[in-house]
């Protein structure tokens, strides 16, 4: 039931599995309305290309149906797509049926979760990095981040991004190794 593409670090070295998410949140911690982003932010869209390109991406079915059929699967990356559904088929991906299951499937390397809401619940207590691109306002969202726990992550980085409506920055985090 899985067509996997091989991924794109296949023959390299095998090297320590980093699990990171990767969003765009707003201050109230929305990330969605509708299956689908509350921004169109091209600088956003290419950060991420550049950031995930090369590494696994894993993500919830109504995640992978809400990409552009002509962006499925995402290029250059080996995509995973979680669902309870064992019927599911998306060309060009690997599906698997548990989040323990798509980490095994991504091998080494760094790994990104790509969404939804119910998939960064599932996978914030084993991140070790977040990839936020962090939006100065609240939306009106019907899917939001998890909280993140303050005093386990500590921000490693941050860039400015746009200063037009809406304001946001790149900013990443890196879990506090005592704080598990």
């Amino acid at each position: 039931m899985t067509s996997t593409p091989p991924p794109a670090h296949e023959g390299a070295a095998a090297t320590p599995q980093r699990l990171s998410l990767i969003a765009v949140v707003a201050r109230n911690l929305a990330i969605g309305r509708d299956n689908g982003l509350l921004w169109h932010l091209p600088e956003d869209l290419r950060h991420f290309r550049a950031t995930t390109r090369g590494c696994a991406v894993i993500m919830g079915r109504r995640t992978w149906e809400s990409l552009p059929a002509a962006f499925r699967p995402l290029p250059g990356r080996h995509n995973l797509v979680l669902t309870r559904d064992h019927g599911f088929v998306a060309p060009g991906a690997s599906i698997v049926h548990s989040l323990e299951e798509a980490i095994a499937a991504a091998g080494g390397g760094e790994v990104f979760v790509i969404g939804g809401a119910e998939l960064y619940r599932q996978a914030l207590p084993l991140a070790q990095r977040l990839v936020l691109t962090e939006v100065a306002a609240d939306a009106d969202g019907d899917a939001f981040f998890p909280p993140v726990a303050a005093d386990e992550w500590q921000e490693i980085g941050r860039q400015e991004g746009s200063r037009s409506e809406p304001a946001f920055d790149f900013v990443s985090y890196q879990r506090i190794a005592d704080a598990r």
